[in-house]
């Protein structure tokens, strides 16, 4: 094992978070190489630096006029051309955290590590997951769950999906079958992916639901299992209910236990409506870190971030940073985020009119992108249906499971889509 990788493990002796790393994340480090020596450079070689892979002109990036003629002129040289560091730029980094707090009150005065840029919400799942899950490994998360889970827990790590129903027969979130599902688990560690507002269902716990998720994990801790609980808030901050929980299970989570390892992955995606920025951050939390221990996970995941997509966009960084710093920045977003609970709101008015339909259950929904039903004809024979008669796209996600993503249709437009749904399900299923 390389000596890096040993200094970083002892930082975390003694934690159960060391016990809760795959044998990747032990032998993962940050090499002192080309990125940290030049690093190191930027900051001592005042007269010449030949240490990075980049072509200067007077100390600036090079660059084609017709290249730098897109961006703004505010941007410089720099803010476009230049490589970003592995963890992002320190500035959005640092500005991240401190919005993760206002969103989040419980999270003020916990100690977490500082948010590392990934290359969207995928990036930063599959980064983690990497670090903390071995091959047979298991992963606890509800039936109602995104596809590309599969391809991160299964294919890639090789691990083991347990699930339980999301939902109990009265329409709650089934925190009882979370908790037997852990318990179920023999193997000391056990990981958890909670994902909210739910991809594809759109739901959120409420505040009573999710101050009872976060009591029974904590309790499980305590009682000796060792938890990485992930919370997938990629769709953080679209709430259109007053009981809502409106806080990440993380903030919570990050010092529940020295048992509970709380993993954060959220990003500018859905939150700053910048799909193709490809921008998203991971952050960790575990009681009674110090820093030494936290630093030590932030290194493994930067060595982690060096030897798959080295660094992320610095455009799109820039640009996401100077937005955040704009005055109209706070009620721009709110605006974006209005405009969706309108289309919402128009969608839950709709759907009560077909609430005796016996062809299509609407599962419990008050958050996010999504609706999903059940149906009671092949969800993919629908589908098709749909697509193939009456134009209409839509997402089959499990075998009597269909998706609508409300957010791309125009709120004029969702009656229309809520009854040609109908309609293709009664040719479909009386068919």
């Amino acid at each position: 094992m390389n000596e890096l990788a040993m200094e970083l493990n002892k930082a975390l002796t003694g934690t159960n978070v060391y016990e809760m790393l795959s044998d990747y994340g032990k032998r993962m480090y940050v090499p002192n190489g080309i990125v940290l020596q030049s690093a190191e450079a930027k900051q001592k070689a005042k007269r010449y630096n030949a240490t990075i892979g980049t072509a200067l002109e007077g100390g600036v990036s090079m660059y084609m006029p017709s290249v730098k003629s897109l961006f703004s002129e505010e941007l410089s040289p720099a803010e476009i051309f230049a490589y970003s560091p592995m963890g992002g730029n320190a500035r959005l980094r640092e500005l991240w955290a401190e919005e993760m707090r206002e969103k989040n009150p419980t999270l003020r005065g916990k100690k977490t590590t500082l948010p590392i840029v990934c290359g969207g919400l995928t990036s930063a799942l599959s980064l983690a997951f990497s670090l903390f899950a071995d091959k047979g490994d298991s992963v606890v998360l509800p039936d109602l769950y995104w596809e590309n889970y599969n391809l991160i827990i299964d294919e890639q790590r090789e691990a083991k999906k347990v699930l339980f129903d999301m939902f109990t027969p009265g329409g709650n979130f089934n925190v009882e079958g979370l908790k037997n599902a852990v318990l179920s688990v023999k193997k000391d560690k056990v990981l958890v992916i909670l994902n909210f507002p739910n991809n594809p269902t759109g739901y959120t716990p409420t505040q009573t639901e999710a101050k009872a998720i976060c009591a029974a994990l904590t309790d499980i801790a305590e009682s000796g299992k060792k938890l990485v609980v992930f919370s997938d808030d990629a769709y953080f901050g679209l709430f259109f209910e007053d009981d809502v929980n409106r806080e990440s299970l993380f903030a919570t989570l990050c010092d529940a236990s020295p048992n509970l390892l709380a993993i954060k992955c959220d990003g500018a995606t859905k939150e700053e409506m910048a799909w193709g920025f490809r921008i998203a951050f991971l952050t960790y939390g575990f009681k009674d870190a110090t820093e030494e221990a936290l630093n030590a996970l932030t290194k493994k995941t930067l060595g982690s971030v060096r030897g798959s997509f080295s660094n992320c966009s610095t455009p799109a960084q820039s640009i996401l940073l100077r937005a955040m710093q704009g005055p109209t920045y706070v009620e721009e977003k709110k605006a974006g985020v209005k405009k969706i609970g309108e289309r919402y709101k128009i969608l839950k008015d709709t759907l009560s009119r077909y609430k005796d339909n016996a062809n299509l259950t609407p599962y419990p929904f008050n958050s996010g992108y999504f609706m999903s039903f059940h149906t009671a004809c092949p969800a993919e024979t629908l589908r098709q249906h749909l697509l193939n008669v009456y134009e209409t796209g839509s997402i089959c996600v499990g075998e009597h499971v269909l998706r609508l993503a409300f957010s791309s249709v125009d709120a004029d437009k969702i009656e229309s889509l809520v009854s040609t749904v109908y309609q293709a399900a009664e040719d479909v299923c009386k068919g």
